[in-house]
């Protein structure tokens, strides 16, 4: 059984040959991708926008990947592989091209939890400024 084969099975997601090819993508990708970028590499697998939405909305509840919004409300996509987020990382996001890089080395603290009653569903941390090429 190949690794995608086996993160999808531990996921309780269903294998298709779409999933499959988008799995690879983001597992293979040098960093976060909009939905759109994901719809352009992978034109060729007669996969519709929809489709890719499904995918990665059951991929992000799985905790397969993550998702991170740059600034200017589109999601971006990226591979996450611990199933339950718990590995939380900071991303930086440049504020001239919208590059958003995963900061995976550095740890977040833990956070107290809120006061009785309040349920925190994702916590998210963000560096803002120019990447070293718009600097």
């Amino acid at each position: 059984m190949s690794a995608i084969v086996q993160i999808l099975h531990d996921a309780g997601l269903k294998h298709t040959p779409g999933r499959e090819a988008l799995l690879d993508l983001l597992m293979n990708s040098s960093g976060p991708m909009t939905q759109e970028e994901i719809s352009w590499r992978l034109r060729g697998f007669g996969l519709n926008r929809v489709t890719i939405y499904r995918a990665l909305d059951s991929f992000t509840k799985a905790g397969i990947v993550h998702r991170v919004e740059n600034g200017d409300r589109v999601w971006k996509f990226a591979f996450c592989g611990c199933g339950n987020h718990g590995h939380c990382h900071p991303h930086f996001i440049c504020r001239n091209c919208g590059k958003v890089e995963c900061l995976s080395g550095i740890k977040l603290p833990d956070i107290p939890k809120p006061k009785s009653g309040y349920i925190v569903e994702e916590r998210e941390f963000y560096l803002r400024g120019l990447c070293c090429r718009c600097s």
